[in-house]
């Protein structure tokens, strides 16, 4: 009898053991985010050990249920599959750091935004050059007006991916609005000033590769005016430069106010001196560009020296390809667009500066638009097709830059453009070749 009695209740001690096993047990509606936060416990590296086969067997099969709820969209059982995960392998010798970008998802879809956050920069941590989790957190902190943080993280993205300069754009953002806030809570605070200057450093950096982005130009003109008194910070900088000649960030601070001043001698002075000393400085030499944009044999010679020291860069070989349009040297201009091409195919750009050469060569003639200068439009129409300019397309068409079916007719035997201000187009170049495609059109 007492046999039977121990038998009992064996058998029912083993059935509320299986009952409460990992697959069947669930968090209860009520209590949910309460033993949500309680499991969101720090994985220390101290606390890494070998694990046993059947504590790795329990982990894969918890990985795969993990996997299952998340595909099902199972939010609070996904999330406790990973909370029974770490409590076997809390220092994660054998599950997979993706399951806590996993359970940070989890946690922001419920609402629970402390411990996505928690997980989010844990997971960064383990991986720095994961994009997804830096776009969240970035995401999260800016929405939560906690903009230091959001600071912190765009200059990781910047890190990651220096070719991104549209996060410069966000960066320099970020300081201005970290300084508006700074000034709002205590006018006086030393702070203000340091960072509307990293705002305007890091603004101006991404000016010299976006120079026509108006509202940044806007906003760094307020820059200045709402947060500095330029006249004295002025003055304070030529103090500092009459002790300091050398100073390269008090050089680049006095040059862009007297640009912003429309006093562009001055500050190509203070440039093109400290250039002197320091002829590979590619931060000074694109200032410079900037400066003499509008100065044909200035700007050809910075771009030049721009692209000795950047030769991956195809902006510059685009400026270059502008300032052979202005002075009509086409066939340099072209050669600077292949060149800019080679090093980016993708940027449109340079397939609307290259059709731009042959459009200004067609006015070069300086003669009435006959056929064959239509055959000029047409290679033009060709580059900007690439582009996806398709209301520029349009409007040739409605305009009779390029040929109709009646003008094909008339000149079938032209195939062509042979005046002698042409003579620079060779026939063996790729882009000529829009000419016979456009015609089997008609």
């Amino acid at each position: 009898m007492k046999t039977r009695l121990i038998l009992i209740i064996s058998l029912t001690a083993l059935f509320s053991v299986i009952s409460c096993g990992p697959e069947t047990r669930t968090v209860k509606e009520e209590t949910a985010v309460t033993e949500i936060r309680n499991n969101n416990s720090e994985i220390k590296s101290d606390e890494k050990r070998e694990l046993t086969d059947d504590e790795k067997m329990e982990i894969n099969k918890l990985s795969s249920f993990t996997q299952t709820r998340r595909q099902q969209k199972r939010t609070r059982d996904m999330i406790e599959h990973i909370n029974q995960i770490f409590e076997i392998d809390p220092g994660m010798t054998h599950a997979r750091d993706i399951l806590l970008f996993w359970r940070g998802n989890g946690y922001e879809e419920l609402g629970i935004i402390d411990s996505a956050i928690v997980d989010y920069e844990r997971f960064s941590k383990m991986r720095p050059d994961h994009s997804q989790v830096l776009v969240l957190l970035d995401y999260i902190y800016i929405t939560g007006d906690r903009i230091p943080e959001a600071i912190d993280v765009v200059n990781r993205m910047i890190e990651n991916d220096r070719e991104d300069k549209s996060l410069l754009r966000k960066l320099g953002r970020y300081y201005f609005q970290h300084a508006e806030n700074i000034r709002e809570n205590d006018p006086n605070d030393p702070d203000i000033e340091e960072y509307a200057m990293l705002s305007i450093d890091v603004l101006e950096e991404y000016a010299e590769f976006e120079p026509e982005d108006e509202e940044i130009n806007n906003l760094l003109t307020y820059l200045t005016s709402r947060f500095l008194d330029r006249e004295a910070f002025k003055q304070r900088l030529e103090s500092n430069l009459s002790i300091n000649p050398d100073d390269a960030k008090t050089i680049e601070r006095l040059a862009a106010i007297y640009f912003d001043e429309g006093d562009n001698e001055r500050a190509a002075e203070l440039l093109e001196r400290y250039l002197e000393k320091n002829p590979d400085d590619l931060r000074t030499i694109r200032r410079l560009i900037r400066i003499f944009r509008n100065d044909v044999s200035k700007g050809i010679h910075y771009n030049q020296r721009a692209i000795r020291l950047d030769p991956s860069n195809e902006t510059y070989n685009i400026n270059l390809a502008r300032y052979y349009i202005e002075r009509k040297q086409f066939e340099q201009a072209r050669t600077e667009c292949v060149r800019a091409i080679s090093k980016n195919p993708r940027n449109m750009t340079i397939y609307r500066t290259w059709a731009n050469i042959y459009t200004e060569s067609v006015s070069a003639c300086n003669v009435d638009i006959e056929y064959q200068d239509k055959l000029v439009f047409t290679i033009a129409y060709g580059l900007l097709e690439k582009a996806g300019e398709t209301r520029r397309l349009h409007g040739m068409r409605e305009s009779g830059q390029v040929p109709s079916r009646a003008d094909y007719f008339i000149n079938r035997s032209v195939r062509l453009p042979s005046r002698d201000c042409y003579r620079w187009i060779n026939p063996e170049w790729e882009e000529v070749g829009y000419i016979e495609e456009y015609l089997k059109t008609l």
